[in-house]
């Protein structure tokens, strides 16, 4: 992956303008090893603990929030950015949307629309803020629609905010250059503000917590409690669900790790090197793992397959997951720290509402 960074700052380093070479310079200096990124960006969420993984995500960050503090000066690099786009890693994706944003680059606008459908809440939100700097009037549309329909009432206000803004400029008759403004233009803060949410946790998009007292929530007909959750696994001790053919082990061991495990006879196989919470049942073959540390989670499919079991990531979580329950119907009940998730084996399809009633237990 940053082989691709690496290449957009080997194009500003060609052109003729001194505070383009200088920023080239202080991020490329930090990247040691421009070959190892063709993989996704390594989990910071693993049982697995790699600090040179760490650091070099941290690297990447880093290069693609000196371009966006650059603005439009740096167009130049956007055509080395807009293969991250088809990126496996979310993480990865959402930043070339949010940087392609600041640099102006219209070209890349019918790829960056299509992001506006992704099935992750963080790459949505990230195809809006492109949006907003890129888009038009053709975009309204869309922004309006994700405003009324989408599950996240973060999304659904930033795309209203952005749908407004678009509008306002239409009745005006007033339009702009695209991108953020060049850097002699802005001043060290306000450059600073256009740095990338951090990658690890998606800390500057998470929505704010939410309260309900009863911890009850009601989605659709029916009122779902935290009475009914499926009981956590046990710090450093394993929890098991049985099969017909044999078993799944899942650990959830807080900041020291955790995993998936399938056992069959004397076979084992890890599934997923994150912190389990639950794991759910829809069917004899299909399974929603919710794993979660700190600020976020993500929602798992494990599915049985002619070679085995396949884990696909359904979603990331907008916020830290804390209980799950089985609904029926195919679907799960994820309560996270910004309330109430509902997911199918496909996508998350809404939240729940707090109910009024007896207050919970204090959560430990």
């Amino acid at each position: 992956m940053l082989s691709l960074i690496a290449a957009a700052y080997l194009q500003l380093s060609t052109a003729d303008a001194p505070t383009q070479l200088y920023w080239a310079e202080e991020c490329v200096k930090h990247v040691d090893d421009i070959g190892s990124f063709s993989d996704p960006l390594p989990s910071m969420i693993t049982s697995d603990a790699d600090m040179d993984a760490w650091s070099a995500a941290s690297q990447f960050h880093d290069c693609m929030s000196y371009l966006g503090e650059l603005g439009r000066d740096v167009h130049a690099a956007a055509p080395a950015i807009r293969p991250l786009l088809g990126h496996p890693d979310v993480r990865a994706r959402a930043a070339a949307l949010q940087l392609l944003g600041h640099l102006g680059d219209t070209d890349s606008l019918p790829e960056v629309r299509e992001h506006l459908n992704a099935g992750d809440w963080f790459e949505t939100l990230a195809a809006i803020e492109a949006i907003a700097l890129l888009g038009g009037a053709e975009d309204i549309d869309r922004l309006e629609e994700l405003a009324a329909g989408h599950w996240l009432p973060e999304v659904r206000a930033r795309a209203w905010h952005v749908a407004s803004v678009r509008r306002n400029n239409l009745q005006r008759g007033h339009d702009r250059e695209r991108g953020s403004a060049p850097i002699d233009t802005q001043s060290h803060e306000e450059r600073l503000a256009r740095r990338l949410p951090e990658l690890y946790w998606h800390e500057s998009q998470v929505p704010e917590r939410e309260i309900c007292p009863s911890e009850s929530y009601r989605f659709r007909n029916r009122v779902l409690s935290r009475q009914e959750a499926l009981p956590r696994p046990a710090f450093e001790e394993a929890a098991s669900l049985a099969v017909p053919s044999g078993e799944f082990r899942y650990t959830d061991n807080g900041e020291f790790g955790g995993e998936l495990i399938w056992r069959e006879g004397n076979f084992e196989q890890r599934l997923i090197a994150a912190n389990i919470r639950a794991l759910i049942p829809l069917d004899d073959r299909t399974f929603i793992a919710v794993s979660g540390l700190a600020y976020t989670g993500t929602l798992y499919r494990v599915i049985s397959s002619e070679t085995g079991w396949d884990v696909t990531e359904i979603s990331s979580l907008p916020g830290v997951p804390r209980w799950a329950v089985p609904m029926g119907g195919g679907l799960i009940g994820v309560r996270t720290s910004v309330g109430f998730i509902v997911a199918s084996q496909d996508a998350i399809i809404g939240m729940g509402q707090c109910e009024s009633g007896p207050l919970a237990a204090p959560w430990r």
